[in-house]
């Protein structure tokens, strides 16, 4: 263990290496910046498309089903050409970098995927989305939903089926209404619709993803904001632009390294960042700005001697 430490030591200290990582953490910055705005422009052509459908009769409902079925349209035709290929056959940007972006060109994820692309685009409309794992006999993530809050209450789209719900007196039905009267409906599904999918239940957060963390985030968040807040809080829609998340998390590291590599390199009595401005920084004292300079009656001691 000794010598890692000591490569380790001399590594922090070395300016070529710190200017190194300074340079590679930039160009990473650069290049999830780009790709974040990338994937931005293509949702906002999304949502254009979608507002080029409205019209004056149009109300929020209506707009969040529009943008549902521009979405199941543009992903549909992918399905069958990128249905079962990995996360390794399509590369980084389908696993560790993951966004929405990938799902919208591949829909290789099945419902997971039309939830993403249609949670992304409502965001452009700046309403509440989350995104939830359907229960199918105690087990959970049988099928994902979107649910969109356009005023009071959360209303709950299938994507994958352009399926929505109407309650009897018109509006948009949320899961709960679902959930409570299946038999009813059940009769508003489309052909093809799988019948396992009957809305027994949903959750919004696998709070038992990671052994120990999750469960003591949930905790923590309990204890914060209740219960109620917890058990509906979806944190897969935070992860919706993966590269902006990555930028700020690189953005950050890029900050506190700058700060350390301009630290280290001011300490090193070889490297003067100050020399191209005439600034003196020595500690040595100058006579002309001493006291007895300026004080009258008082000569400079070495000229007296003289």
């Amino acid at each position: 263990m000794r010598y890692p430490r000591l490569i380790l030591r001399n590594l922090r200290r070395n300016a070529y290496f710190l200017m190194f990582l300074n340079g590679f953490l930039l160009s990473s910055l650069i290049y999830f910046k780009t790709q974040s705005s990338y994937e931005d422009g293509l949702f906002a052509s999304i949502k254009a498309s979608v507002n080029e459908s409205l019209d004056s009769n149009d109300n929020a409902d209506s707009i969040v089903v529009k943008a549902m079925n521009t979405c199941y349209h543009l992903m549909s035709p992918r399905l069958n050409t990128f249905a079962g290929m990995s996360s390794a056959e399509l590369g980084l940007q389908a696993g560790i970098f993951r966004s929405a972006a990938v799902d919208l060109m591949t829909t290789d994820g099945a419902c997971g995927s039309y939830s993403m692309v249609l949670a992304r685009v409502l965001e452009t409309y700046h309403y509440p989305v989350r995104i939830g794992q359907m229960e199918n006999n105690g087990k959970y993530g049988v099928h994902m939903i979107v649910e969109v809050n356009t005023g009071t209450t959360w209303k709950v789209l299938d994507p994958t089926y352009n399926l929505y719900f109407t309650r009897p007196d018109g509006r948009l039905a949320s899961f709960q209404d679902v959930e409570q009267d299946w038999n009813y409906y059940a009769h508003q599904v489309p052909p093809g619709y799988d019948p396992h999918y009957r809305y027994e239940g949903v959750r919004y957060t696998n709070w038992s993803k990671i052994p120990v963390i999750m469960p003591g985030i949930k905790k923590l968040s309990t204890l914060v904001f209740g219960a109620e807040e917890t058990n509906s809080f979806s944190m897969r829609t935070h992860f919706l632009n993966t590269f902006k998340i990555w930028f700020n998390i690189l953005l950050i590291l890029e900050i506190g390294l700058a700060l350390y590599t301009f630290k280290q390199m001011t300490r090193n009595s070889k490297w003067q960042p100050f020399r191209y401005f005439n600034l003196d920084l020595s500690t040595e004292p100058n006579p002309l700005n001493s006291a007895s300079a300026h004080e009258p009656g008082k000569q400079d001691p070495a000229r007296q001697r003289t």
